[in-house]
């Protein structure tokens, strides 16, 4: 059961996982979680953003898929998903390039 109250969305996340969910505080217990409400089938779901993007998504991974989720939501965050997953793939090959020549450069080096 959900205690507490509900945390407003800003409009400074831009994450779409956020037009579905609502950040809500658990009363009690030592250790503050963050846990977000599907708006869709009003599962809390305890570990954040990405914990209730694969819920939307239905991936199946960390999380119970949300049954009541229709097929445009659930496309709309897998397509995001894989977007941000692409976009880091080609900055880490871009930073390992960088470090790369980075190297080269050390050791090509005449002083």
């Amino acid at each position: 059961m959900v205690r507490g109250k509900e945390k407003t969305n800003t409009s400074l996340r831009r994450d779409p996982s956020w037009k579905y969910s609502v950040q809500v505080d658990i009363g009690g217990g030592e250790k503050s979680y963050i846990y977000l409400k599907c708006n869709v089938c009003n599962k809390v779901v305890k570990g954040g953003v990405t914990r209730m993007k694969e819920h939307l998504s239905c991936s199946h991974k960390n999380v119970a898929p949300c049954a009541k989720v229709p097929d445009n939501v659930k496309e709309e965050i897998s397509a995001y998903m894989k977007k941000t997953t692409t976009a880091k793939h080609l900055q880490q090959e871009q930073f390992d390039e960088r470090v790369e020549h980075g190297v080269e450069a050390m050791f090509t080096s005449t002083e």
